[in-house]
């Protein structure tokens, strides 16, 4: 059976890494009747003269930048087949026919609605050693995935899903600045009574960015995406980021800087026991992935996992402060 469909590679400011990732791409495409859309999401750098090098490739350049959601749904609009496959720009399809395994797996039973290809743990970022525990948190409880788990995330760097559906449940929604559509995706996906898969017979590298702007993005994407996490009413599946592992050791993060707040304000308030009990709780529970950091990267990713942590949730924190404040700014104006 030959696999009709239009892979749409949605790009802003790749210049590093496009054309690598575009090469594996063409391999995949030879085995396949298919067409590759890239997406140029009004880049400032070289990365559309780079894809114009490549004939076989169709190139949009969008005239304002409104992030990779809204490029996404563009590239599925203009796309000629089925079935949609998506691939960011700054990752690399590591594991051959990856594209293939992932329709195949699509196609195999009606309840299925997105299929996701499982990233490695080989960091393409080797400028920036922080981006290693980026990589490490994100790749984190999909490292043991043998050849299947079912997700509640459609993970929107490297996935598959029909056209179809992807229009029924209303495409990416395109948050400019945050990321994270893979949840919105994922959710709609269930509540159509369709299942997200992610399987080990697709893999990717991926580029993984530094901690400083991994951690603004997780500010922004705790804002936007927090009135979802209401509406589920229940954590996301380990592997993806919203986990009740993620809410308990942010919750105690948020409890100890209490505590040190409280203390400049109330005398003889003795908090080193009760910080010393929080912060051993916290390990406790962070305790199999500073043991999964360790055995990747060795004792100085132990020590850097555990400062790590404080500033990814500190990050969650900041980004639900201020979806609280942004609330209060639209109670106050109704």
């Amino acid at each position: 059976m030959t696999y009709e469909i239009s892979i749409i590679v949605p790009a802003y400011n790749a210049e590093k890494t496009i054309k690598k990732s575009l090469e594996l791409i063409l391999l995949e495409a030879t085995k396949l009747q298919s067409e590759i859309i890239v997406v140029d999401d009004k880049s400032t750098d070289n990365t559309a003269e780079i894809v114009k090098k490549f004939e076989d490739i169709k190139l949009i350049q969008l005239e304002k930048n409104l992030g990779a959601g809204n490029a996404r749904n563009i590239g599925a609009d203009n796309s000629k087949y089925e079935t949609l496959c998506f691939i960011d720009a700054d990752i690399e399809i590591s594991k051959e026919n990856s594209i293939l395994n992932l329709a195949k797996r699509l196609y195999k039973t009606e309840e299925t609605g997105s299929v996701c290809a499982t990233q490695d743990l080989s960091n393409l970022n080797k400028d920036e050693w922080s981006s290693n525990f980026v990589c490490l948190k994100s790749c984190y409880g999909v490292d043991t995935i043998n050849f299947e788990k079912e997700f509640s995330v459609c993970c929107s760097e490297f996935c598959v899903i029909s056209k179809k559906l992807f229009t029924k449940v209303g495409k990416w929604k395109a948050l400019y600045d945050a990321g994270g559509e893979e949840f919105d995706m994922g959710y709609k996906i269930t509540k159509q009574n369709k299942k997200n898969i992610k399987i080990s017979g697709a893999m990717y590298s991926g580029y993984w960015c530094n901690f400083l702007i991994r951690s603004k993005r997780i500010i922004q994407r705790t804002a936007k995406y927090t009135p979802l996490l209401f509406e589920k009413k229940k954590f996301d599946t380990t592997g993806s980021f919203a986990t009740a592992n993620q809410f308990y050791s942010s919750l105690i993060t948020l409890i100890m800087i209490s505590l040190f707040i409280f203390n400049f304000f109330i005398e003889n308030l003795n908090i080193k026991l009760l910080i010393f009990i929080l912060f051993t709780l916290q390990i406790f529970i962070e305790s199999k992935f500073l043991l999964f950091a360790t055995k990747n990267y060795g004792l100085k990713m132990f020590f850097f996992s555990l400062f790590g942590i404080q500033g990814v949730n500190f990050a969650i924190l900041l980004g639900f402060s201020l979806f609280i404040l942004n609330l209060a700014k639209k109670l106050i104006k109704n």
